[in-house]
């Protein structure tokens, strides 16, 4: 017997092909509720299948899951999301800035919710995901410190623990706006990574005029 369709008030665009309105049906469902609390009927109703339909391209809800996942990891294995400068030239701020500004323009605010009800649910995939583009980012984020700090633009510290910090304030504000519409974080992104950066740059201690004076105690 064939499966059909359910025409729905609002039916998905024609040309778009099934598997992909079921993936897309999915994909804002489990974001905004999460594997356990998404069931196939509602993805069903979202995407305007029959709920069997569902069944033929994914034999369990996992399997749909880890395909909305996957896709992901396959996509941002062929971004470059940023390249490290090969000149040392270029100002440090304006680098940061640029990287700043790229991170924050490029997340994805539904796979963003996808990605962190995927970790606490303890799905294999987020750990890779992690792994292959967070651990990534901070990796080239670490290689651009330790050359400014061997070029003595920068003070010297933990070029890895300084990748993650700067890498966490993106990160953090990401969630605060998408999750929170953080009323503080709700403006330009070229705004907001200008005063990341300057603040990281910057920091926040003023240090006395004082030639014998120890910033590390």
């Amino acid at each position: 017997m064939l499966v059909m369709e359910t025409v729905l008030n609002n039916p998905p665009h024609p040309l778009l092909r099934t598997r992909d309105r079921i993936l897309g049906a999915a994909r804002e469902l489990f974001a905004s509720k999460g594997f356990k609390g998404t069931t196939t009927a509602e993805i069903a109703r979202r995407a305007g299948v029959n709920e069997a339909l569902i069944y033929r391209h994914f034999p369990a809800k996992r399997d749909l899951h880890t395909a909305i996942l996957r896709a992901k990891l396959e996509e941002e294995a062929s971004i470059e999301l940023f390249q490290a400068p090969e000149s040392i030239d270029l100002p440090v701020e304006a680098v940061l800035q640029g990287v700043a500004q790229r991170f924050l323009e490029a997340h994805d605010p539904t796979f963003l919710r996808l990605y962190y009800q995927s970790a606490l649910e303890g799905h294999e995939l987020a750990g890779e995901f992690y792994e292959q583009f967070v651990t990534r980012f901070v990796t080239v984020l670490e290689g651009m410190f330790i050359r400014w700090m061997a070029a003595g633009l920068i003070h010297a510290s933990n070029p890895r623990m300084s990748a993650q910090a700067f890498l966490g304030m993106l990160r953090s504000a990401a969630v605060s706006i998408e999750m929170f519409q953080d009323p503080d974080l709700l403006r330009p992104y070229d705004e907001l990574a200008r005063d990341f950066t300057t603040t990281f740059i910057n920091g926040i201690r003023v240090y006395p005029v004082q030639s014998d004076y120890n910033p590390t105690i």
